[in-house]
């Protein structure tokens, strides 16, 4: 199924249509290794900012535009990744790409560094195997006697 908002894979899926004069989708149901991609725009013009997530099941509500995962869900945005530590966790994703947790869960914040930190690193590495180039052997110190 693809949405302007997401983009869901899974094993099953259960399309729920309004009855009437207006019809449309009402909810979809997906089951079984459920996969959703959800862009958002940069507002600045960056790239966008791409969330996945996984879970055994997922309900989409198409009058608030909620994704509700069930069955050890997690999130993953970027390097950051959240993540049910319980089956019974529920984890609601809305319109704005907001996460709300209802349960037992833990984070992983990642800070990748920046070009700068980067270079750095590089730096610090190369003079470390500069230093430790020259094959002098120097005694190593004594430990001191217990």
């Amino acid at each position: 199924m693809t949405d302007p908002r997401f983009n869901l894979q899974s094993d099953k899926l259960t399309v729920f249509i309004t009855k009437g004069e207006n019809q449309g989708l009402e909810k979809a149901i997906a089951e079984g290794n459920v996969g959703l991609v959800r862009e958002r725009p940069d507002p600045s013009g960056g790239p966008p900012t791409r969330a996945v997530g996984r879970a055994d099941t997922a309900t989409y509500a198409a009058a608030t535009g909620d994704v509700e995962l069930r069955g050890t869900p997690r999130v993953q945005e970027g390097a950051n990744m959240h993540v049910a530590t319980s089956p019974d966790t529920v984890m609601i994703i809305n319109q704005n790409s907001q996460l709300r947790t209802h349960g037992p869960s833990r984070t992983e914040i990642r800070q990748e560094p920046n070009d700068d930190q980067a270079k750095e690193k590089k730096r610090e590495a190369k003079k470390a195997a500069a230093q430790a180039a020259p094959s002098q052997s120097v005694p190593a110190a004594a430990l001191p006697t217990p």
